[in-house]
């Protein structure tokens, strides 16, 4: 072929809108430790009906999330994850009680919960005309920042991925790992694994995107006090499409449960129980709102939900307990796998077909629970 026939290939072929391979992000909300279970066994699910991994590019964790996606970002399937859990199997990957609380947790906790009671009865003694709001004010700087450290998180994920052979650097890993959290002071969402928060640690990266508020104590790096990535987000799936994703999972294992009139009400089940049912409310709605605006902004970015149905569901206790851990592994992996044969068949098509391309709208979004 000549130069003339090449420049006419050239000049036929423009405007010409080619295919190409599908980016695929995934994005994993909070859910203590009950979320985190929940979110293995959904994507075991995943792996298993598309006969191998999942080819995604780009990562997203946040809070409990921020574990499970920087486990599978460092290469680790979610079907062998999913089996070292649901066997308890003496493998580093084995998530249990020590991972999350120190030794003598218990301890700290009560003399913490002790230290609120004196500063608030000191700040009593001290006016006892005053409400009781006017009390804690007066008592605020006396007031423990948390029950709980996640010392034992970070330290956890530090020496886990160590004795596996993983990398606890953002630079380092095979896939795009974003995690974000919440500068405290700033009132302001920071991702690490990109800017100047690159270089930070994996490990601390984790522990600092969970740090729930009020359970555990703000996680301190480079002298700012992070908390929890899901105050005021759920899921960040945005983070995935600036990342280039253009199919986007996005994974949320806690929604408000729904009493189907036999069980005792909400209320009944005391203020730990209303804690949790308020709390999911609130994220449940900013991810209905937020995955509504991005579908808006990006009409050619396919989203896609998983999250467990509002009734029948082990994850309706403490998410930070562990007696309902292996139960939600396994309820996430049947529910999950039930969901695929039906309204998420979408999902499936979309790890298989190629790229339409650009320029092409693609109308088809799924949602499961």
């Amino acid at each position: 072929m000549n130069i003339l026939d090449r420049a006419f290939g050239l000049w036929q072929s423009r405007g010409v809108e080619r295919p190409r391979r599908r980016r695929c992000g995934l994005a994993l909300a909070g859910g203590g430790v009950v979320g985190g279970m929940y979110e293995v066994g959904a994507l075991a699910a995943l792996e298993e009906r598309l006969g191998g991994g999942c080819d995604f590019e780009v990562y997203v964790g946040c809070s409990a999330g921020s574990v499970v996606g920087a486990i599978l970002a460092n290469g680790i399937s979610a079907a062998e994850l999913y089996r070292i859990l649901d066997q308890d199997l003496a493998d580093p990957l084995n998530f249990g009680h020590a991972a999350v609380y120190e030794s003598n947790a218990l301890r700290q906790a009560c003399g913490r919960f002790g230290r609120l009671v004196w500063a608030v009865g000191k700040s009593a003694m001290k006016g006892l005309r005053c409400s009781l709001p006017d009390m804690l004010a007066g008592a605020e700087r006396d007031l423990p920042a948390g029950f709980f450290s996640l010392a034992a998180l970070e330290r956890w994920v530090r020496e886990t991925f160590a004795a596996r052979g993983l990398s606890n650097t953002f630079p380092e890993l095979p896939r795009t790992l974003l995690i974000p959290a919440v500068d405290l002071d700033r009132a302001e969402r920071v991702v690490f694994g990109r800017g100047e928060l690159r270089e930070v640690p994996v490990s601390h990266a984790v522990a600092a995107s969970s740090a729930i508020p009020g359970f555990f104590e703000p996680y301190p790096i480079g002298g700012r006090d992070y908390v929890d990535g899901g105050v005021g987000f759920c899921g960040h799936a945005d983070l995935a499409v600036e990342a280039g994703a253009d199919t986007v999972l996005v994974v949320n294992p806690l929604v408000p449960g729904l009493l189907d009139g036999t069980a005792a009400s909400t209320r009944s089940r005391g203020l730990y129980t209303i804690m949790e049912q308020t709390g999911r409310i609130y994220s449940q709605n900013l991810l209905q709102l937020g995955l509504a605006s991005l579908a808006f902004k990006h009409p050619h970015v396919d989203f896609f939900l998983i999250q467990p149905p509002r009734t029948d569901t082990p994850l309706s206790g403490p998410c930070m307990g562990f007696e309902a851990s292996r139960a939600a592994l396994r309820f996430g992996y049947t529910s999950t796998l039930a969901w695929l044969e039906t309204d998420g068949a979408p999902l499936l098509e979309r790890f298989v077909e190629p790229h339409p391309g650009s320029l092409l709208p693609v109308e088809r979004r799924a949602f499961a629970g």
